[in-house]
């Protein structure tokens, strides 16, 4: 698995990214980090040589998408996931697999992602995941989705749900978190 911690490079605390790291090692994945930002294409196509699997982990979204552009990494991890590699995005990892990130600019930082000069995103289903959709969000997401609603087709996702798209059809699934996750949080609390 390649893992992308890229989008937390302009947060103060990534636990989240440390959370994903240790659950998917302990799950069993042969884990190879790697910061796209300002690397160059050769370093970021030999990466994605030697992986089956591509994990986009959380952050801020705008940044992530200037960094993915910057470098050409959003299309050379296009040709890759056409070609069969599987991908996997939490939070902003998620919501670049979408048609535009410009609905989550109220929730997010978009000044974070100076530069970016179009929140268009990569564009692998013809909507826009909105993940956290929860008790807390519902209503600031709820606000999102009507403001949009003429615009772009917004799919609310709870942290228990996730998107599993092949080919041009895509769906909602039901994805718990799984036991190495919740210990996780168990042993961890207090420190995130």
């Amino acid at each position: 698995m390649l893992f992308i911690p890229t989008a937390g490079n302009v947060e103060k605390n990534t636990w989240w990214i440390d959370k994903d790291r240790d659950v998917l090692g302990k799950m069993g994945f042969r884990i190879t980090e790697l910061d796209i930002a300002g690397k160059p294409p050769q370093k970021l196509e030999a990466a994605l040589q030697n992986t089956d699997m591509v994990y986009m982990a959380g952050g801020n979204t705008f940044y992530l998408l200037k960094q993915l552009r910057d470098t050409g990494f959003d299309k050379l991890l296009t040709q890759y996931v056409e070609a069969g590699v599987l991908y996997a995005g939490a939070s902003a990892g998620s919501l670049v697999a979408g048609l535009d990130i410009e609905p989550v600019a109220t929730i997010d930082e978009p000044e974070k992602g100076k530069g970016l000069t179009s929140t268009r995103g990569l564009g692998w289903i013809d909507a826009v995941p909105m993940p956290h959709y929860d008790i807390a969000r519902a209503k600031t997401i709820g606000d999102i989705m009507e403001k949009y609603k003429d615009t772009f087709a917004i799919v609310p996702l709870t942290d228990d749900e996730a998107i599993v798209a092949e080919g041009d059809a895509w769906k909602v699934v039901e994805s718990k978190r799984s036991a190495l996750e919740r210990q996780w949080f168990d042993d961890n609390h207090g420190k995130v």
